[in-house]
């Protein structure tokens, strides 16, 4: 007995279980539909190139038009508005930014300001859109109080699901909002191997050859991803204090992929605004604007898939710089008493690393863009509903979650390794 308490006490375990708890509520609040709709006009628009592209981040409550049907799409988004903001564009942000926890906390106010401002007009612009598409049969009364209703709920359950991210965060494994992105698209692989088999169907036979080759092509990208977001460049650090330290006995590591899955989170929400502008302004199939944004803003084109790997690569550039700050960088080792050998401290610091970033961000860029690019092609030739399931973006999201996690429980088992040594009582002989 005393084994198995141990076990549920250790803090990796209640880690595991928090996580586990917490998407597990998720699922269960994605089931809850909204009422005053009719879910299953919902499902004959399944194949709709806008809904998938809206879809991808819902964490599985997008299916059946749940109060958890946005899931933290609104919430990236005001991220990405305060985090560019910030960037030396408007000047109070960049001073909070500067301002440590405080500042952080502004931010984090200002953040959540712009997510119920958002969430609300996605949400109506959802709702009027599902609507139009499906020929006025989505709602079951056209009035102003069911619109209502329908915007409250859902962008409620925008932070619902917000502050159940930050619970698993806090709490639990993983970056929370990357751990319930890597949900929802793990929930809809059954649907995706189901849409496989389809596309390699031709009348009553299906091409099992084909079908493995896509199958072992997964795998081995999966094996490619995990060698490259493993991958790292160690900036050697000298201690003043410790003059013997220095070389491959004390680095700093920098991945080459810095910002790790974060630049095709961002991505996938910018390409997903145009949609939601689509749907709120209730365009007509005929008009101008329609054609163009289902030409460039959508995953099942080629132009719609350049623009996607160019903003790829522009938010890799751009979020190296935000996550390591360079000045902040240089700032930490000065403090320390530490400096890169042959680099003097302070600004000339900061400007070797900015060049480092630059320098690993051409090729972290290129290959998430590529990874995310080719095997989405490849998917749109089989079926327009693969572009989720099959994409390397949603491989790259699903093992930079698992590699994360990994990273972090074997920080808290080293952890609890150093507690027992540090708990244990030694004797010494005269």
């Amino acid at each position: 007995m005393r084994k198995i308490r141990s076990v549920f006490d250790s803090p990796i375990t209640k880690r595991v279980l928090w996580t586990i708890g917490i998407l597990i509520i998720f699922r269960a609040l994605a089931y809850v539909t909204i009422p005053g709709v009719d879910s299953k006009q919902l499902a004959q628009l399944s194949n709709n190139s806008s809904l998938t592209m809206l879809s991808m981040f819902s964490g599985g409550g997008f299916d059946n038009y749940s109060i958890m049907s946005m899931g933290v799409t609104a919430y990236i988004t005001s991220q990405i508005i305060v985090q560019m903001l910030q960037a030396d564009v408007i000047p109070i942000l960049t001073q909070w930014s500067k301002e440590g926890q405080t500042g952080r906390h502004k931010l984090d106010q200002l953040t959540r300001t712009v997510t119920l401002i958002l969430g609300a007009v996605q949400a109506l612009g959802i709702t009027i859109g599902i609507n139009s598409l499906s020929g006025n049969k989505f709602m079951l009364h056209n009035d102003f109080f069911t619109y209502l209703v329908v915007t409250v709920l859902m962008t409620t359950g925008t932070f619902i699901a917000m502050f159940l991210a930050d619970q698993i965060t806090e709490n639990g494994l993983g970056n929370g909002v990357s751990v319930i992105i890597a949900a929802g698209i793990l929930v809809r692989f059954p649907k995706m191997i189901n849409e496989l088999i389809k596309g390699v169907t031709y009348g009553t036979n299906v091409n099992w050859v084909r079908f493995a080759e896509i199958i072992l092509g997964a795998v081995l990208l999966t094996l490619l991803i995990v060698w490259f977001t493993r991958s790292e460049l160690r900036i050697p650090v000298q201690y003043a204090r410790r003059a013997s330290l220095t070389g491959k006995e004390s680095y700093i590591p920098l991945k080459i992929i810095v910002p790790g899955v974060i630049p095709i989170i961002f991505a996938s929400t910018i390409m997903a605004i145009p949609q939601n502008i689509l749907m709120f302004f209730n365009m007509s199939q005929g008009s101008a604007w329609y054609r163009v944004i289902e030409t460039f803003f959508t995953l099942s084109t080629t132009s719609g898939v350049l623009i996607y790997g160019i903003l790829i690569v522009l938010f890799n550039y751009f979020y190296s710089i935000v996550q390591i700050e360079p000045d902040k960088f240089a700032e930490n080792l000065q403090k320390q008493e530490a400096y890169i050998p042959n680099v003097y401290p302070g600004v000339r610091t900061s400007d070797y690393i900015k060049n480092i970033l630059n320098y690993l961000s051409l090729p972290g860029s290129t290959f998430l863009a590529l990874v995310s690019i080719v095997p989405l092609v490849a998917s749109n030739r089989i079926s327009s509903s693969l572009q989720v399931g099959l994409s390397g973006s949603s491989l790259l999201i699903i093992t930079g979650v698992l590699i994360e996690i990994g990273r972090q429980l074997n920080g808290l088992q080293l952890k609890k390794e150093y507690g027992q040594l540090m708990n244990k009582e030694y004797h010494f002989d005269d």
